[in-house]
């Protein structure tokens, strides 16, 4: 009969006990230590040289960020897979390395999962940084669901994988488990009714996140839309939840997909004001209209549609370019203000509600009335805040550094 190898070569002092264990073990277990150290590091070390020499400079600092992610889960996988492989070499009483290999098992399917999980954050992390450099918002809005989704399947995976390594029977489980599925989806319709009502803004895409919507009594800007609710900010600084299926059974107004928004209002002239320089003032703010860029040229409305109470009423109605609210003030900040340049050049005066007392003339006395301009010269204020001429603002200037909240 052959020799063990062991035997001939391993001193008798190995055979030794301490605390119940031999001397060779217990060196066994410092070398699975030192395996597991070294493993360890050498991985790490790739993975950084890979991110270090692959990965160009300009997405280096969010691949270092990413790679100390999977540090915990690569140490505890690491740890599982050198129980696994090397403890069973040791000898130990059948009874310890069960339970030991139980505990790796375990061990190493939570670090799986773990692993997938942070696998799931830099895919995730990956997406949303292509997103953000795409001009669509509708891959931002889907960059969270498809995290949320992935993570939910990860979880279901590795609890399952987790109690087939706990020797549970998942046949049963997964039986089991769609019976209690089937009563709680009987009890949480509501909840089902906002899944698909996410699915439908997913699908039909009624709104982006950004922008600004109106639905039922609430408005605000869309910040984040899940599978299961919206979520909105009020121009009081609140948010607001709402259910998805709100979605489907009201009206959803999108302020924000306008490409034109609307600027009506009535600017009110003094009744002492010739003809003329209505006339005048109307063609103005026309001119006005036709030089600024961000206007709408192909549809507008001025003329003098009624008589107040105390004014001549002109009406103006137009269309502004703008992609959002801020810029839409500006944009009327702009108009306003090349308005009341024209009516000071043109001596036009608005008027505000006032009580008049009218005096009988004299043959002695009589009103005297500022001169009236040519009709050349009331033509050339016109064609001066016109495309083409300069007395228009056109675009914001400001006499300061203008305060923006920018």
């Amino acid at each position: 009969m052959p020799l063990d190898p062991r035997l001939v070569f391993t001193p008798d002092w190995f055979k030794n006990e301490f605390i119940g264990v031999a001397v060779e073990q217990w060196i066994g277990v410092g070398a699975l230590i030192a395996i597991f150290l070294v493993a360890t590091f050498v991985l790490r070390l790739l993975i950084t040289l890979y991110v270090r020499h692959i990965v160009s400079s300009t997405n280096r600092d969010f691949w270092n960020r990413e790679r100390k992610r999977l540090n915990r889960p690569l140490l505890l996988l690491a740890l599982a897979a050198t129980v696994l492989i090397g403890f069973p070499v040791l000898d130990f009483d059948s009874d310890i390395e069960s339970v030991v290999n139980l505990i790796a098992r375990v061990f190493g399917s939570i670090a799986v999962v773990l692993l997938l999980f942070r696998a799931i954050d830099i895919f995730a992390d990956t997406l949303r940084q292509r997103a953000e450099s795409t001009e669509t918002k509708f891959d931002d809005q889907l960059v969270p669901i498809v995290r949320t989704t992935l993570k939910i399947f990860a979880v279901t995976v590795g609890g399952l994988f987790v109690l087939a390594n706990l020797n549970v029977n998942i046949a049963s489980l997964v039986a089991g488990a769609g019976i209690i599925g089937l009563a709680v989806a009987l009890a949480a319709q509501d909840t089902i009714k906002n899944l698909l009502g996410g699915l439908t803004v997913f699908t039909d895409k009624p709104f982006e996140v950004g922008d600004w919507v109106v639905i039922g009594d609430d408005e605000g800007t869309v910040e984040e839309v899940g599978f299961r609710s919206t979520k909105i900010r009020t121009f009081y600084n609140s948010k607001i939840t709402i259910p998805n299926m709100k979605m489907t059974e009201g009206v959803v107004d999108n302020m924000g997909a306008r490409q034109w928004r609307r600027y009506k209002t009535t600017l009110g002239l003094a009744y002492h004001t010739p003809p003329e320089k209505v006339q005048a003032f109307v063609e103005g703010v026309r001119a006005i209209i036709r030089a600024n860029p961000s206007m709408r040229t192909d549809y507008y409305m001025v003329e003098l549609h009624g008589f107040g109470a105390s004014t001549l009423d002109v009406l103006l109605y137009c269309f502004i370019g703008a992609r959002d609210w801020n810029e839409e003030l500006r944009v009327r900040h702009v108009l306003n203000l090349d308005i009341l340049r024209l009516a000071e050049s043109l001596q036009v005066e608005f008027a505000f509600p006032t009580q008049t007392l009218h005096v009988v003339e004299t043959p002695e006395r009589k009103p005297s009335h500022p001169p009236l301009p040519s009709e050349v010269e009331l033509t050339r204020t016109i064609e001066d805040f016109g495309p083409e001429g300069s007395a228009g603002q056109r675009v914001d200037r400001p006499l300061t550094a203008g305060y923006d909240n920018g």
